[in-house]
């Protein structure tokens, strides 16, 4: 049965799996069907590769290609879940330098951010001065006056 396995086999593997890989997560069956892909091109070059050889074939860039992209992902700063900051907005505005809304006073003020009002919390300042976002407590910024 193996055989007889030619090219157009293996291409339509190949694109099985990477159409599989669409309604599966986790981005690996995707690596199966490169792996397919390329022998099914191999194939189509060299007809005569014992079916052996492309099982083989087959097996080795997978995997590789499974372990490459793990280590590819793992190195990428693309998907840094660890920077704090997801779902948490005000985290993700500290260091913005902005001017106050409503003076700062007995410790609290309000500030506009892009299209969002903030309160704040710092030492009392007038309406219009710039102040620098330090940290955030839930929907309150903490500032300082940016100097």
């Amino acid at each position: 049965m193996l055989d007889n396995l030619l090219y157009w086999h293996w291409i339509i593997l190949g694109f099985l799996l990477l159409v599989l890989e669409m309604l599966a997560p986790g981005a690996i069956i995707m690596w199966f069907g490169v792996g397919a892909l390329l022998v099914g091109s191999l194939l189509f070059m060299f007809p005569d590769i014992p079916w052996e050889w492309q099982v083989f074939i087959f097996s080795a860039v997978s995997l590789a290609s499974i372990f490459a992209w793990k280590i590819y992902s793992k190195n990428s700063s693309d998907d840094d879940t660890d920077s704090g900051t997801l779902n948490q907005r005000g985290k993700a505005l500290v260091g913005r330098r902005v001017p106050l809304v409503e003076a700062i006073t007995n410790g609290i003020g309000r500030v506009q951010i892009d299209d969002t009002y903030w309160r704040v919390e710092g030492s009392d300042a007038a309406q219009g001065t710039l102040v620098v976002v330090t940290d955030s407590d839930g929907a309150t910024l903490k500032v300082d006056r940016a100097d």
